[in-house]
């Protein structure tokens, strides 16, 4: 037993050789009062008393003068140890699917061997009722302060078995367990299914896919699927519902209205009831999941906006390709020989005084029956300003007399001989022309 005190000051002392007086004696009197004087000290230990038992304890100060007044009485007990006893008559009471009540008888106070602290309530789950065992055992526990009898355990899992034990504690520390109590809990509703998803969207229908509940919490009966459609201002139409078996984990929906938004509700049941619920929405749009991805891309700004790049670049291809073909037609000189055949020497207009068209063709060819020979008429160079360089000859001058160019219709030409009335060959094309002058 530890008997401890506040010591006096100097100036409560008053006077020299300060000293305290311990003396005890057990609570039931049958023994005389033991003492002992001690100095400088605050302190004192009892040594073999046993345990937990009340004592009267006093504490008196004295010095060289005498002894101070009588100081009071107080109650004190000797070292606490370990309760001795469990609880006994243990009970539990079913109160729902996730609460019981405990109730016990509790420990005397002489075998708590301590001051009573309360009660502590221990409990572990052993297996779930569809046949999982628990393989790692997690134990719990609850405290109840005082002399209590009963309490109330809540938190537990529906459709399980627990044990559970009491035990009484004091300020050593905690008693013996009682005896482990077996409970089962009921049946509750399941948790949420593990997931939801929609699949294969097609133009009137749609698969859902789904998992079992993580917590069942009983047997399940089975899983109900509500839906209904939701127009372009968020208004929920007719709800529709259908039940499924426990045992299926999807299900293909028929029969819906092309492009509307659904909203689907899914949950599942046990005898007890309904679970927590899972939702979803989605849009039935065309061919399947892909097609939906292809409306999708297909109302994006950027697809739209390559499409008409693309369109713009096939245009502006197609007007080049037409300007080049315009520009690769025949010259208006050509067609005009084509259209004549084989023309013979084209006088000169007479409006005009400008050559007719003129063919390479003809550069070599005799002159017709009937036509003119130049004879002693036959223009030279030197005769006249007006004349035209022989054609062919090596001069710069090659331009007839309206200045334009004769040299892009015919090669180089042979020079006629001057002398004579008449030539054996044709004059050339230029002199017979200027014949006409």
């Amino acid at each position: 037993m530890v008997i401890t005190w506040k010591p006096l000051t100097d100036f409560q002392s008053n006077g020299p050789g300060l000293q305290y007086k311990v003396s005890w004696q057990q609570n039931d009197g049958e023994d005389e009062w033991t003492s002992v004087t001690v100095a400088n000290v605050s302190k004192y230990i009892v040594a073999g008393t046993p345990t937990f038992v009340p004592y009267q304890i006093k504490v008196q100060a004295l010095n060289d003068l005498g002894p101070a007044p009588d100081p009071l009485t107080i109650i004190g007990y000797s070292g606490e140890d370990l309760p001795m006893i469990a609880p006994g008559n243990l009970q539990v009471q079913v109160v729902n699917s996730t609460l019981v009540k405990v109730q016990w008888d509790p420990v005397p106070l002489k075998f708590v061997r301590g001051h009573l602290q309360g009660y502590k309530i221990y409990y572990w789950k052993v297996e779930h009722l569809s046949g999982k065992i628990k393989h790692h055992v997690e134990k719990r526990m609850l405290t109840f302060s005082g002399n209590r009898t009963h309490g109330m355990v809540p938190g537990l899992e529906p459709f399980n078995s627990y044990k559970l034990n009491v035990r009484v504690f004091n300020g050593k520390g905690e008693g013996p367990p009682s005896q482990d109590e077996t409970f089962k809990t009921p049946e509750g509703v399941p948790s949420a299914p593990s997931f939801l998803k929609i699949t294969n969207q097609n133009l009137d229908s749609l698969t859902l896919e789904w998992g079992p509940p993580s917590h069942p919490n009983g047997v399940l009966v089975g899983y109900t699927l509500k839906f209904q459609p939701i127009n372009s201002t968020h208004e929920l139409g007719h709800l529709e519902e259908i039940n499924i078996a426990a045992n299926e984990t999807s299900l293909i929906l028929s029969n819906l209205n092309y492009s509307t938004r659904y909203k689907f509700y899914f949950y599942a049941q046990t005898s007890v009831g309904s679970g927590s619920q899972l939702t979803e929405e989605a849009v039935i749009i065309m061919n399947g999941a892909k097609a939906s991805r292809q409306v999708d891309i297909a109302t994006q700004g950027w697809f739209i906006g390559l499409m008409c790049a693309v369109a713009l670049l096939i245009l502006i291809l197609l007007i080049i390709c037409f300007i080049r073909r315009n520009k690769g037609g025949k010259y208006p000189v050509k067609e005009k020989e084509d259209a004549h055949g084989d023309p013979e020497i084209q006088p000169m207009k007479e409006d005009d005084g400008t050559l007719g068209e003129y063919s390479d063709a003809d550069d070599h060819k005799p002159l017709k029956k009937g036509s003119r020979s130049p004879s002693d008429r036959t223009v030279k160079k030197e005769d006249s300003d007006d004349s035209l360089v022989d054609y062919g000859e090596g001069v710069n001058g090659q331009f007839n007399e309206d200045g334009s160019f004769i040299g892009q219709y015919s090669g180089k030409k042979e020079k006629e001989p001057a002398e004579g009335n008449e030539s054996s060959e044709a004059p050339s094309p230029v002199n017979a022309m200027n014949s006409f002058v």
